[in-house]
């Protein structure tokens, strides 16, 4: 089974927590997650590790449920917001004699993924949407040019005509491939606002 860090669950143990509250206590419980996360590195037996990529809303723990948790990882549940960020902990793995791996969860559609993100129980401003969907996308493709040996997967997560969530993963020919596809994905915020607004709006 695997071992998940994540730290939209430490959040939840807070005295003060309240889902109207995530946004102001993401800063602590981060932290809190990434030292969790560097005691593990250090002292779990775990080989593999694996750090989630993507946006907010995006499928990302649906996935990790569905797919990785039981299976030998030990896997950190974020965003991967920004490339000092993970080049902190990819070094940390690397440092470990530990393979980092990679999954990244891409939604199909923004505006979905926006709609979901507004009626979640947990409530962000719309600007960490944004934020997080463009952040984690110039994160990956930065993993993928400083560290070009780090396996990266790339899930499409989409839902089927009875509103169920599912997952393909992209397939490419090579490395090439895949950094042309990881070039093309990237996006401004303004650009994630401007797609949001044209799947909503029409």
């Amino acid at each position: 089974m695997a071992v998940v860090i994540s730290a939209d669950e430490i959040k939840k143990t807070f005295s003060d927590y309240s889902p109207e509250k995530v946004e102001e206590l993401h800063h602590r419980s981060a932290k809190l997650a990434d030292k969790e996360f560097e005691a593990h590195i250090k002292n779990d037996p775990l080989h593999e590790v694996v750090l989630m990529n993507g946006g907010t809303a995006s499928g990302k723990t649906e996935f990790l449920v569905t797919q990785l948790e039981g299976k030998s990882y030990l896997i950190l549940d974020g965003t991967l917001p920004s490339p000092e960020g993970a080049k902190i902990k990819i070094k940390s793995i690397l440092k470990a004699n530990k393979r980092p791996i990679i999954y990244s969860v891409i939604p199909d559609d923004l505006g979905r993924a926006f709609t979901a993100f507004l009626h979640r129980e947990r409530k962000f401003s719309d600007s960490h949407f944004y934020r997080t969907h463009s952040g984690s996308r110039k994160t990956l493709l930065w993993v993928a040019e400083n560290f070009p040996k780090v396996e990266v997967n790339l899930i499409e997560s989409f839902y089927t005509e009875s509103q169920e969530m599912k997952f393909r993963k992209l397939e490419f020919s090579d490395k090439e491939e895949q950094m042309e596809y990881l070039v093309k994905m990237q996006m401004s915020e303004a650009d994630i606002i401007e797609e949001v607004n044209k799947k909503l709006l029409g």
